[in-house]
């Protein structure tokens, strides 16, 4: 009977591989989908394609996209690049979580953080104009 060989580390380099590729997969996928069904004659009815609505859906995936991508590249710098940050005494823990307290302020920390608010902001938007188009009728 052969054995798999079990390693103490928590995560093979194939799982964070995968772990990695996974939010930009994923993101990818769902704007081609709703480019499709926002596009697709077949989902309308003698309206034409509601280009407002396909501007309004491309500026929020590259917004996640943004998002996503400065992100990894935080946690990348964070976790590889100053694992051994020495921390600051009784202000920051040492490590990679310090790290990324450290470099918070930093523009590399703040376009992230300003991607996601202004994502949120045009989703609650998104929302909320959908709901005073169904009262408009009343």
């Amino acid at each position: 009977m052969v054995r798999a060989r079990h390693s103490n580390r928590p995560f093979d380099l194939l799982t964070l591989t995968s772990l990695i590729r996974l939010p930009p997969g994923i993101v990818v996928v769902l704007f081609f989908h709703c480019m499709v069904a926002l596009l697709d004659p077949g989902n309308r009815k003698r309206e034409g394609t509601k280009w407002g609505l396909v501007s309004y859906t491309v500026v929020m995936f590259s917004f996640v996209t943004v998002f996503t991508a400065m992100n990894l590249n935080v946690q990348s710098i964070s976790f590889i690049d100053n694992r051994e940050f020495p921390g600051v005494e009784g202000v920051l823990p040492p490590g990679p979580l310090g790290y990324q307290f450290f470099i918070y302020s930093q523009a590399l920390s703040v376009i992230p953080n300003v991607m996601f608010l202004l994502n949120n902001w045009l989703a609650d938007g998104l929302l909320v104009s959908s709901v005073f188009d169904l009262t408009s009728g009343i």
